[in-house]
């Protein structure tokens, strides 16, 4: 109980101290005297490749302990130029003054981490894989600080060696990959080494391989929860409590396992109102599913083969979210032989089993895998495997070529269905400012891996050349900073030969003076069909045209208390006519503690075809009306309040209804047709106190619903988007406490 006790103290402290080492933004100890020193800093935002100018003068340096890898950057920041410290919440994209240190604890290229602070103090933590690839969902257990003085700031990082997995955990020395970068949040500029970016095909490959004395560690922790929830619209209460576990005996393995695992409620989803045949994907914010998870994430060309969200999702009964009894996952490697393997089983009836398992090697120049997923799902009768193969190829420092091959095998009430699915991806950086790609996918119709993972479509086969050019060497007086152009083709096919896309794109990607952006784009889409639209009823012709679409982004300045993004998007429609799509979402700052932004989006489609059952089709003239707000409110070192409101309002007046002809063309029919309208609202409000590293209490309020009815009267899309804060089909309030305890 003492050694728990003391754990909790030193886990709320404001400073952290490490040996010798006080974690605190000063690297004024001894130990620093002896830490290696990086310089030879270079502008990779624009990619000017400019060695960092005196005054912005960057001191990197990196300390392995027996605790783990400290870090420390020092960057000075002229008294001329504005420095911008909003406070933002954790993995928030947000332009303000930062650092990073990114690490490939193991030097191979496979994965990383990436450990932003910012001078408000705040932190962004991701996964990255496939070479750059970066997914903000997990939240590691890290320590930093920040102190700021009339020449710059300096930022220190402590990297515990219990973090992540790591090869060859038992050597006196371990090689690894590192790279450090900082950004002027008012010119948008960034220096970093190497000189290494994350637009290339080879980003991991690229940083600086380093030798480190290597320390050995053990890890075990558990993180309870409780959640006390009652609901307003139901009556009804209830309580819930669970336990994520964490293990890591040595460097080269680890295990995890969750109890009753929270679904994430205090997170809210996008809102999305969607009438397509493709499903919506959502990320994944439970700790269980987020911690060291970079292994199991297999993203093939032709779909992904572990989405988490199935896990917990909605229930083969239609009762609503599943119900997870428990769940395990394990990871390491066995020198250059990576494993993995994950199991969960839910709860009831309806509830299913899922096990994945991989395999991998890693080579100097070539990582193979091999990937084993099964799902039981007795309510449906069904059983469902997916084997793949996949390999990364990395020849030479220009080519970097991804390629898979998957099988699904699946069995619903006595009815089997096999097939494959794969292809290839290739990414050329020429010499100079040009860059390709190449795509070749093919998936047959009878592939499945929704049970698990993730697919937009089965039945096609794709091809894709990009190229790219970049223009970083802008006269100073211009308003930009860089420029990078692409021309894009694509043709999408299905098995019967109908093109599904046929579409040639130039767009360009701006960074501005400002530290915003912009980018633009234009395509001509080709005659092609939609064969997804009438959900197996035959396939639909798709009108050609132009279709454009342009954004701006500009962030606060300083201590200025205004800041914008815009877009407006112009596209055909399926049958005829064009949607219109545009807005803007000012944002407005009160000191470097509290922001509000409202946006205000709006969409009119000219004839928009929804299906309707069968081989019916409605034609309607659409208006929509999207409202967005955020405010944030950092009241304190462990307190924040966050509102989060999303309101959706849609006027759709019937035309006609349509069936399509012997050639696939949606003709007028007497069929009759009703208006509707939709109204759709997610409100949050969100208290958070932070009791330490990744334990917190919650205190949220949510409200929020969604309907569609048949319009009996003329009512404006302002009234129906008014009516929309009436939805109380969800109202409840939610208390949460979840600590982590390491002793």
């Amino acid at each position: 109980m003492r050694r728990i006790f003391i754990a909790v103290v030193l886990s709320l402290a404001t400073t952290t101290a490490v040996a010798g080492l006080v974690i605190d933004g000063r690297a004024n100890e001894t130990e620093w005297e002896g830490a290696r020193r990086f310089g030879d800093f270079v502008q990779i935002q624009p990619q000017s490749e400019a060695p960092v100018p005196e005054r912005f003068a960057i001191d990197a340096r990196l300390l392995s302990t027996p605790a783990g890898i400290a870090v420390y950057l020092y960057a000075r920041h002229p008294a001329d130029v504005a420095r911008t410290r909003t406070r933002s919440a954790r993995d928030a994209e947000v332009q303000v003054d930062r650092a990073a240190f990114m690490v490939d604890f193991d030097g191979d290229g496979r994965s990383g981490f990436d450990f932003t602070v910012t001078l408000g103090g705040d932190v962004s933590d991701a996964v990255i894989s496939e070479e750059s690839r970066f997914n903000t969902d997990w939240d590691g257990d890290w320590q930093h600080a920040v102190h700021e003085d009339e020449d710059g700031y300096g930022i220190e990082w402590l990297i515990p060696w219990s973090i992540a997995p790591m090869k060859n955990s038992d050597t006196d020395t371990r090689r690894i990959g590192v790279f450090f970068s900082r950004i002027v949040a008012a010119s948008g500029e960034r220096w970093a080494y190497p000189n290494a970016v994350w637009t290339r095909p080879r980003f991991l490959s690229d940083f600086e391989r380093i030798e480190i004395p290597q320390f050995r560690a053990s890890a075990f922790a558990f993180t309870p929860y409780l959640v006390a929830r009652r609901d307003f619209a139901h009556a009804d209460s209830d309580q819930k409590a669970g336990m994520d576990l964490f293990w890591k005996p040595n460097g080269d393995h680890q295990f995890a396992a969750t109890i009753n695992p929270d679904f994430g409620q205090v997170e809210s989803d996008q809102l999305v109102v969607n009438f397509d045949a493709i499903e919506t994907f959502f990320s994944d914010k439970r700790p269980f599913f987020t911690e060291n998870q970079t292994y199991f994430e297999v993203n093939n060309p032709g779909g992904q083969l572990f989405y988490t969200r199935r896990v917990g999702g909605a229930a083969d009964d239609g009762s609503g979210a599943s119900d997870i009894d428990a769940a395990v996952k394990a990871n390491g490697s066995f020198g250059d032989l990576g494993y993995g393997v994950f199991a969960a089983s839910e709860d009831g009836e309806a509830g299913r089993d899922f096990l994945l398992a991989r395999a991998t090697h890693v080579g100097d120049d070539l990582t193979l895998g091999l990937t084993q997923t099964h799902v039981d799902r007795p309510f449906l009768d069904r059983v469902a495997d997916v084997s793949s193969v996949d390999a990364r190829w990395r020849p030479n420092a220009q080519w970097s070529v991804l390629a898979a091959l998957m099988h699904s095998d699946t069995e619903t009430a006595g009815v089997a269905r096999r097939d494959l699915g794969g292809g290839v991806i290739a990414d050329w950086d020429m010499p100079g400012p040009w860059r390709q790609q190449y795509f070749l996918i093919h998936v047959g119709d009878r592939m499945e891996l929704n049970d698990l993972g993730f697919q937009d479509r089965n039945n096609f086969l794709y091809a894709e050349w990009e190229s790219a050019y970049r223009q970083d060497h802008l006269p100073a007086e211009s308003m930009f900073a860089s420029h990078q152009y692409e021309i894009e083709l694509q043709r999408q096919t299905n098995d019967r030969g109908l093109t599904l896309r046929e579409s040639i794109a130039l767009q360009r990607q701006s960074d501005l003076r400002d530290g915003g952006n912009m980018f633009v784009m234009a395509r001509y889409l080709r005659p092609s069909w939609d064969d997804l639209i009438s959900r197996g009823n035959g396939a639909i012709r798709r009108q050609q045209g132009l279709a454009v679409f342009g954004e701006r982004y500009v962030p606060r300045q300083g201590d200025g208390w205004f800041g914008w993004y815009a877009n407006l998007e112009i596209a055909p429609n399926l049958h005829r006519g064009y949607s219109v799509y545009g807005g803007v979402q000012p944002k407005f700052h009160i000191g470097d503690r509290f922001d509000v932004d409202v946006g205000l989006f709006g969409r009119r489609q000219q004839d928009w075809v929804l299906w309707q059952g069968g081989r019916n089709f409605g034609s309607f003239d659409a208006r929509r009306a999207e409202l967005y707000s955020n405010l944030n409110w950092f009241i304190g070192a462990k307190q924040e309040l966050r509102l989060k409101l999303q309101a959706i309002a849609i006027d759709a007046e019937a035309i006609t209804m349509r069936t399509p002809d012997g050639d696939g063309r949606l003709v007028a029919t007497n069929t009759p047709l009703a208006d509707f309208s939709v109204r759709n609202l997610g409100f949050q409000l969100r208290y958070r106190y932070k009791l330490g590293t990744l334990s917190d209490v919650f205190a949220v309020y949510s409200r929020g619903g969604f309907e569609r009815e048949t319009m009996l009267g003329d009512d404006s899309l302002g009234g129906i988007l008014g009516d929309t804060f009436a939805l109380d089909n969800d109202d409840q309030f939610l208390l949460k406490i979840a600590y982590r305890f390491a002793p």
